[in-house]
């Protein structure tokens, strides 16, 4: 038996295990209500277009799984639930969430495409996937665009607090004439912040136009967002000497990172409102703590022996909370026993501390987790076998896999 057909055969095994689909199903709802605080923050804090850019990652997932729905067992695809299942809602929140604010809209359209087309439907079995299909799409992105998915230094932040300049008025300090419908409009929903600006020069400009002092800089397009490092990125490129003096100066960001107002992806505005959908997700019991919890400290022990300054800033991050507990503890493709999802969060949290020490990444979530759920097969049949239910030898039907 090759390796294609030992996947087939586990696939054939786990879909005929507990979870059942219909609690697969239930617990893919409740993932999507448990999201909603966070993406209503994100909303808030990064403005109508981080909107646009969820609604399209959902519509795209939505449109896919309806047309590979109308086309099942025809062609290439091999679920036949559709969109009962609520993968499309969940995967299209998922990908709309960890995108970065100002992206394209072509970007979550494509990786919302890729998660249901490849991760739901081409690598399953049975309606079982081998790897998460929100983690295939944002992989798929990240290795084909990855300059749109990590922007430099250019993360926008709505410039909410503080109002722009006027540069049509010979006042200074005064603001800029606008209609009280757009006045009420950027209030609620932000301005556009793919027009956006350093923050220091920003606040430089700002600052000199109400002391009356020349501003240093003098753009002819009104800054509507301001942009900068994310606090994650800030403490990457840091070295370990610096460490006193980061947490003087990024302690406040610690704070807002709970709160919002700080760069990163669309569902990581706030930390909080995280934690209030991870909490109801735990409780109810959509997905098990032990993989995630695993996950983490298993991170926060590598970080802290390594003297990393500000663990908790990686700890807060979007990428790290929704990884560990929506993509990593996915219960449709983790492993089925308590021992093996708590050496499958160990394996996560040591694999995304290697890739945060040793390579450029500031996280790398969603490689650590799709490399891990590969090993799946391993957990469940030589480490960590679940007791009630002993893997057999399942004869291999014909499906996509048997065919590659």
């Amino acid at each position: 038996m090759n390796l294609i057909q030992k996947f087939h055969s586990y696939l054939l095994w786990r879909s005929a295990v507990e979870p059942r689909e219909e609690t697969l199903a239930s617990a893919r709802y409740t993932a999507s209500a448990a999201l909603l605080p966070a993406l209503m923050v994100g909303l808030f804090v990064f403005g109508w277009y981080a909107g646009l850019v969820v609604l399209t990652a959902l519509l795209s997932a939505f449109a896919t799984e309806l047309v590979t729905h109308r086309y099942n067992n025809r062609f290439i695809f091999n679920n036949p639930s559709g969109l009962r299942d609520g993968t499309w809602l969940l995967t299209g929140l998922l990908v709309g969430l960890l995108m970065p604010p100002a992206s394209p809209l072509w970007l979550p359209a494509l990786a919302a495409v890729a998660a249901i087309v490849i991760g739901k439907h081409w690598w399953s079995v049975d309606g079982m996937p081998l790897l998460q299909p929100a983690a295939v799409g944002l992989l798929a992105v990240h290795l084909l665009f990855f300059g749109w998915m990590h922007p430099e230094g250019r993360w926008p932040v709505l410039a909410r607090s503080v109002a722009a300049p006027a540069r049509d008025s010979a006042q200074p300090g005064t603001e800029p004439s606008r209609t009280w419908l757009g006045a009420a409009l950027t209030e609620f929903l932000g301005g556009d912040i793919r027009k956006s600006i350093d923050h220091k020069t920003y606040f430089d400009e700002l600052f000199a136009s109400r002391d009356g002092r020349k501003p240093e800089w003098s753009p002819g397009v009104p800054a509507e967002a301001i942009h900068s490092k994310r606090p994650i990125d800030l403490v990457k490129s840091a070295e370990p000497d610096d460490a006193a003096q980061l947490q003087t100066r990024y302690n406040a960001p610690v704070v807002k990172m709970m709160l919002g107002y700080t760069p990163g992806s669309i569902g990581g505005a706030s930390g909080l409102a995280l934690l209030f959908g991870l909490l109801l997700i735990v409780f109810s019991g959509a997905v098990s703590w032990v993989m995630p919890f695993f996950a983490l400290g298993t991170l926060a022990a590598g970080l802290y022996i390594t003297d990393t300054p500000l663990v908790s800033i990686h700890l807060l991050s979007g990428y790290t909370l929704l990884g560990f507990f929506y993509l990593a503890a996915d219960p449709t493709v983790g492993p089925r026993s308590k021992r093996g999802k708590a050496l499958a969060g160990i394996a996560v949290g040591l694999i995304e501390l290697i890739l945060r020490k040793a390579t450029p990444l500031s996280e790398g979530t969603f490689v650590s987790v799709i490399f891990v759920q590969t090993l799946s097969i391993v957990f469940d049949q030589y480490l960590a076998p679940p007791k009630e239910v002993q893997p057999p030898a399942s004869s291999v039907s014909d499906s996509v896999l048997s065919r590659l």
